[in-house]
């Protein structure tokens, strides 16, 4: 009896004929099958990358990637530095698993959604992009292969992919039972889904030799955390820990090793150890508790607020000089060109409401970040503070970076209640020349303020608050230095607090996520951002000197908006004199202290 495949017809080919269930196969379908399985192999065999010219558009595994790639112990933890690749690992890792696996799961698993879906997407554009794993799904009865709550991709034998977050108690994942599963994010995986997900591994899953044969991952950066599953995982030798660091990159050298080193404090910095060596590195705190954050996220990508309201733009000045037709007699020709280009494509919202702002300055390799907020509701009618801009500006020049802010400027009017500027370092001259520009509205000038993010700045006036410490110094509660000044009209003593900008600003916007008042999208950078700052690296950037190049650039445009969004608060209540009580003066009057002429006396 002669049964048909059901796998499709490629290239105008007959089906492929099954003579008694069995497939005739030579060795060369046999070396097929044994790299379609294999997750370099099958990755350099089918993927595509472009950008990859030496090798002429294929896909290629750098050699200190094997690890990340291929798998060689049921259970195994991957505790790694950034930007290594883990993502690359684990899009190889879901094709292989369609011709590894038939009629069996794969379970990928992390912390929320804003650290699921982005990787869960990146699976399915490849498998989507893969000729092959694409001609493999189920798309019977008028199904695409793919379900989005959150993630699920099935193909034509029952094999699935599926995605899942554990939710605070962990029952995201009940009821599967799946013989690979892969955590993502692990240094922030809930206690309670550790707990729960540990059941869905089918550990009694055997090959056809009798072999255990199921795979039990977990990837993630170290926090600085030694309470939790995944520090234990990964120093408890139940696992086999396979650490990848960024030195091992290509381009890794000492101009990179010197820039990382400014960025973190230094070679031995809990920061450079964690985030470059893979490693726990020293305890250190998360600046924004990663519940709150959650809380100020909107994590339905089909909202109108992550839809309409707000927007992300890239802007490349490359692109935009090739766009400007011909040649110019002048620079100033050249220039207004170039205006009316930025303004065509330059996306500012018409709101009515009032605007703030914050922009952080790069030049060469470091994008500028604008980013603009108003006031609004959610879909809860509560009031918040909403993102509703973010644009990137990659290697624009001095002038052009002017030429947007100008835009902006006239677009909004005086809606703009406040524009805040990093002007550490790169950022001064631009302050300065902007200043003077003619064609910069006189509005704009007058709400913006350039901050350097090592310098003091006065945050409160609490008297309450104020005491001395040993060295006989008035430090606050928080330990900050206070400046004891005379008001000039009543002669009584006032206390001024000051911070560094870069604690005050991060505090301002850890008030705005501790309240919920802030409102943001779902947009992956900005929640890596701020998930990778810590109160150590803050406190130990006040000090330096210098901006280091490389920073969180999108984390310190939103600093200068929180700090130029509080400065009229803060500004009031450091100019405001102290009153004298009613009590106090009634009495200095009665006993002659003439402060005041009373009638009748």
């Amino acid at each position: 009896m002669i049964a048909e495949s059901k796998f499709g017809i490629i290239e105008n080919q007959s089906k492929v004929e099954v003579a008694e269930g069995i497939w005739h196969f030579d060795d060369d379908d046999w070396l097929l099958i044994a790299l379609l399985q294999d997750p370099i192999c099958c990755a350099e065999l089918l993927f595509e990358d472009p950008r990859n010219r030496d090798y002429g558009g294929c896909y290629h595994v750098m050699d200190y990637q094997y690890p990340l790639f291929r798998h060689v112990t049921n259970y195994e933890g991957l505790p790694c530095a950034r930007t290594v690749g883990k993502t690359e690992s684990m899009k190889a890792d879901a094709v292989s698993h369609v011709f590894r696996r038939q009629g069996e799961d794969m379970l990928i698993t992390a912390p929320e959604l804003i650290h699921l879906l982005p990787l869960c997407d990146a699976i399915e554009q490849r498998l989507r992009d893969t000729r092959l794993t694409y001609e493999f799904l189920d798309m019977r009865n008028q199904k695409t292969g793919f379900t989005h709550r959150p993630f699920q991709a099935d193909f034509i034998d029952g094999t699935k992919i599926v995605g899942r977050i554990p939710k605070l108690t962990g029952t995201g994942v009940k009821g599967q039972h799946v013989p690979d599963l892969r955590i993502e994010e692990g240094q922030d995986y809930p206690e309670k889904g550790w707990i729960e997900v540990h059941e869905t591994v089918m550990k009694d899953h055997v090959d056809n030799d009798g072999n255990p044969d199921f795979t039990y991952l977990f990837y993630g950066v170290h926090s600085g955390a030694r309470d939790g599953r995944f520090y234990r995982l990964s120093t408890s030798g139940e696992f086999r820990i396979t650490q990848i660091t960024a030195i091992m990159r290509p381009g890794w050298g000492p101009d990179e090793k010197s820039r990382a080193a400014a960025i973190y404090g230094g070679t031995q910095a809990p920061d450079y150890r964690r985030n470059i060596l893979g490693e726990a590195g020293g305890a250190s705190s998360q600046y924004f508790v990663t519940a709150r954050l959650m809380a100020c996220l909107d994590q339905d990508r089909e909202s109108a607020y992550n839809t309409v309201e707000y927007k992300r733009q890239m802007l490349l000045s490359e692109e935009l000089d090739a766009m400007l037709p011909g040649d110019y007699a002048t620079r100033e020709a050249r220039d207004e060109a170039m205006k009316e280009l930025l303004r065509s494509v330059l996306d500012l919202p018409d709101i009515k409401t009032p605007i703030w702002g914050g922009m952080d300055i790069g030049l060469v390799n470091d994008p500028t970040v604008l980013m603009l907020f108003t006031m609004g509701t959610d879909a809860k009618k509560k009031s918040r503070l909403k993102l509703i801009r973010m644009i990137h500006l990659w290697r624009f020049r001095e002038r052009m970076i002017r030429q947007v802010l100008a835009l902006m400027g006239w677009h909004f009017g005086k809606r703009i209640g406040g524009f805040g500027i990093d002007v550490t370092g790169m950022g001064l001259p631009i302050w300065q020349a902007l200043e003077a520009d003619e064609n910069v509205p006189q509005h704009l000038i007058d709400v913006t303020r350039g901050y350097v993010f090592n310098a003091k700045v006065p945050i409160g006036v609490d008297p309450t608050l104020v005491t001395k410490d040993t060295s006989g110094r008035m430090r606050d509660h928080l330990g900050n230095m206070v400046e004891e000044e005379v008001d000039p009209f009543t002669r009584k003593t006032r206390y001024i607090v000051k911070m560094s900008m870069i604690e005050a600003s991060t505090r301002y916007l850890r008030e705005f996520v501790d309240s919920t008042l802030l409102q943001l999208p779902f947009e992956p950078q900005i929640v890596s951002d701020m998930q990778g700052e810590t109160e150590q690296r803050v406190r130990a950037m006040a000090g330096v000197p210098r901006k280091p190049p490389g920073a969180f650039h999108i984390l310190d445009a939103m600093r200068a908006f929180a700090m130029v969004k509080k400065a009229e608060d803060v500004d009031a209540e450091v100019a405001q004199t102290q009153q004298t009580p009613v009590l106090a003066r009634a009495v200095d009057v009665h006993h002659g202290a003439g402060l005041l002429p009373v009638a009748g006396m």
